[in-house]
């Protein structure tokens, strides 16, 4: 039922409840979006599925010739989601109270999860990722050289004479900040750009008289936005291969995202008291593209019909 069709023609999701992360054809990947890939006789697929779905496969359905479980594998412990949430939940509101540092709230949390069974002690030292702590110190000493150099200065007078040129007030400069930050964030690792740009946005905000606090959240969303290229976040690198994603893909959906998010951030930045606005329109929006996505039968019955 499977052979000469596309992923997407036979609704392989609905149908089988899993996702085609990849196709594998005579021990080479198919260099194409999976939902694209006309499927053949024999192919491998890499699937993200249900706990259940290889029990369910096996007994009712003769698609498959061989199912098997990626090693290290292993599906949502659903039943640890409310315990988790409480925690975090506790560990918030106990760092907003002031009755501790966020460091030791995050720690005991830590340490709680791992004795309640959330979290076994081999997951709790995997999650720790000595790459980005050698980064970031990394980073933090190629941004002092500049500071004492003085190159942070040079370019923050740089990025206060681009503001000043737009004549929009400190939006200008948080624009170009924030331009420069995703840029390089799209090049190098979140961390290590804002880093990297950390003196750079403090001397800028100190020469133009913007507030610092909203310069630090500007470089913060600024290192955050990075959908242009597949080597600025770690979850971008994780679909980039399995998927078959090709590095214009991440320019021809990632570039609008990054322009929106762009004008949308430092709109709420320079707003000051006001930012509340945005962040309700925002969430309306969010909720009516939630509710559109979630009822495409009641916008496109027809095409439903035909399907």
């Amino acid at each position: 039922p499977l052979v000469g069709k596309t992923v997407k023609e036979i609704r392989f999701r609905t149908r089988y409840g899993a996702a085609v992360i990849s196709v594998h054809r005579e021990g080479k990947r198919v260099h194409d979006h999976p939902g694209n890939i006309k499927l053949h006789a024999g192919d491998v697929l890499l699937l993200e599925a249900g706990p259940n779905f290889l029990e369910r496969a096996a007994d009712q359905d003769s698609s498959f010739a061989l199912l098997s479980e990626v090693a290290d594998s292993a599906p949502p412990r659903l039943k640890m989601l409310v315990p988790a949430l409480s925690l975090a939940a506790v560990m918030l509101i106990v760092f907003t109270a002031g009755v501790t540092s966020l460091l030791i709230c995050s720690l005991v949390a830590a340490m709680l999860m791992v004795l309640l069974g959330i979290l076994t002690q081999q997951e709790a030292r995997k999650a720790v990722n000595w790459e980005i702590y050698i980064t970031i110190a990394a980073a933090f000493g190629i941004g002092s050289a500049l500071t004492n150099s003085g190159v942070a200065e040079g370019v923050a007078k740089f990025l206060v004479q681009v503001g000043d040129a737009v004549n929009i007030g400190d939006a200008g400069l948080y624009a170009a900040v924030y331009f420069a930050t995703f840029l390089i964030s799209n090049v190098v690792t979140n961390n290590a750009a804002a880093a990297l740009l950390f003196p750079i946005a403090l001397q800028a905000a100190e020469d133009s008289g913007a507030d610092r606090l909203l310069m630090s959240y500007c470089l913060m969303l600024g290192a955050s936005a990075s959908f242009m290229s597949p080597f600025g976040y770690t979850t971008n690198l994780l679909i980039y291969g399995p998927g078959g994603y090709k590095y214009n893909d991440f320019l021809i959906v990632g570039t609008p995202m990054q322009i929106v998010l762009w004008v949308i951030s430092v709109a709420i930045l320079s707003v000051g008291d006001q930012w509340y606005l945005f962040w309700i329109g925002t969430g309306i929006a969010l909720v009516v593209v939630t509710v559109i996505r979630m009822n495409p039968g009641r916008l496109y019955p027809a095409r439903n019909q035909t399907e």
